[in-house]
């Protein structure tokens, strides 16, 4: 393996940039002092008792760590190259178009590791559509960077018992569309955003919630929605 994947490269520059801000930090006392202060706040913050303040001394403290941070020369630099190689990839993408094959393994008596490419994979930034498409079932597992992704399992021939969809995003927003004969279960982690549930609208600020539908004893097919995004809605509704 003496060539980096693309992967592999953008996790080295994330580190890269990762002790490049750090060190910018260390040696920039103005732009340390507020960090270390945003810190303090953010741990008085979680032992706060009075909720109606709470709120108040998390943003303050987020903002004293957040602003000493992006207003860094090697986090702004990062950006620029980040949105670039972004753009680039996009025009990629959205010039060639990548055609995904489903294949099937054979069952083998013997054990062996088989290795299957999902239909439903990573995106880094843009917009992802996965409606009124067939594929055959795999639990869902993906990491979305910047964007919205809307996924129909409508049209998805779920296996009995309970089937897995795993989704974690930057910012963006989230539409699942399941079927109407799945009980659902959803653990939603947010730090801004709405959550709409079958027409069941929550806001949320730096939460995470649990929710079930009724009747998970009378269907076979049961479908295990966990969803996290720093900003962003989420939705999930029938077909």
């Amino acid at each position: 393996m003496k060539n980096f994947s693309r992967n592999s490269k953008i996790g080295w520059a994330m580190l890269f940039a990762g002790i490049g801000v750090a060190l910018e930090l260390l040696l920039n006392w103005k732009l340390f002092v507020p960090l270390l202060i945003g810190c303090f706040i953010i741990f008085y913050w979680k032992s706060h008792k009075h909720k109606d303040s709470k709120k108040i001394y998390l943003i303050i403290g987020v903002s004293l760590v957040f602003i000493p941070i992006i207003s860094t020369a090697v986090f702004k630099i990062f950006i620029i190259a980040a949105a670039v190689y972004a753009l680039i990839q996009y025009s990629k993408t959205k010039n060639q178009p990548k055609r995904i094959n489903v294949n099937t393994v054979p069952p083998d008596q013997k054990t062996k590791v088989n290795r299957k490419t999902p239909f439903i994979k990573n995106m880094l930034s843009g917009t992802r559509r996965v409606v009124n498409e067939i594929f055959e079932w795999d639990d869902i597992n993906i990491q979305c960077g910047f964007g919205n992704t809307i996924i129909d399992l409508g049209m998805t021939m779920l296996p009995p018992g309970e089937s897995v969809v795993l989704i974690r995003g930057l910012v963006g927003n989230i539409q699942l569309i399941v079927p109407i004969d799945a009980s659902v279960t959803i653990n939603h982690s947010a730090i801004s955003g709405k959550l709409n549930i079958f027409n069941q609208e929550e806001e949320l600020l730096n939460s995470n919630v649990i929710y079930y539908s009724d009747g998970d004893d009378k269907t076979s097919r049961k479908i295990k929605i966990v969803t996290s995004v720093i900003f962003g809605d989420v939705e999930v509704r029938r077909t």
